[in-house]
């Protein structure tokens, strides 16, 4: 394949790695129509007694329970390891991507540079969140981040340096926010067309 624009497959890889993620973050979460038909939720017991009494009822008091509380109380996928899962995904997959696109004459090389970068993802994510206090939400957009400059600077590209740079701003700004990772995935894969885009009229 060359020196062919191959990094569009990282590119993509990642952005449907993160739609994956965010589906996955949604099926397991409650939907809207779920929050909104269940709204309450019985409190504790020490809660409930102050009902009673004269005057009171004896039941206890419904404690209404919005879709914003559903999801402060951690339902869904924690963050810390769904990042850890798709960037597994991604490395895993773009090693085989380049091992084929590259063919490598040093194969022994190739498999130690990939096992090292795999064994690296949870080594850095333990590092930010014991040494740097970084929360479960900000290590993973920061080591993607970090995975695409080092993918720019290997492939000398510009467009894997923007993608970074536009990946770094809605990630890691909006906290790995569901929004926020849905429009960095869509930036991934706007990128990774627009590289396969020019290429073919390169090539036309």
């Amino acid at each position: 394949m060359g020196r062919g624009p191959r990094y569009w497959f990282p590119l993509a890889l990642l952005g449907f790695a993160l739609i994956g993620m965010a589906a996955v973050r949604l099926l397991l979460g409650r939907s809207p129509a779920e929050g909104d038909s269940v709204n309450y939720s019985f409190g504790p017991l020490e809660q409930q007694l102050g009902t009673g009494g004269v005057g009171g009822t004896g039941y206890p008091a419904p404690q209404f329970l919005t879709q914003d509380t559903y999801y402060a109380a951690g339902a869904g996928l924690p963050d810390g390891p769904a990042w850890l899962v798709a960037l597994g995904v991604v490395l895993a997959g773009t090693a085989v991507w380049y091992w084929f696109a590259l063919r490598p004459a040093r194969t022994g090389r190739f498999v130690l540079a990939a096992v090292a970068a795999l064994l690296a993802v949870p080594l850095l994510d333990l590092v930010g969140s014991w040494q740097f206090r970084l929360g479960d939400g900000l290590r993973g957009p920061l080591l993607a981040t970090l995975g695409l400059l080092v993918l720019a600077a290997y492939e000398r590209s510009r467009v894997v340096l923007g993608a970074a740079a536009g990946f770094a701003v809605l990630a890691v700004v909006l906290s790995a926010d569901l929004v926020g990772v849905l429009l960095s995935a869509i930036l991934l894969l706007a990128a990774a067309f627009a590289v396969l885009l020019r290429h073919r009229r390169d090539t036309a």
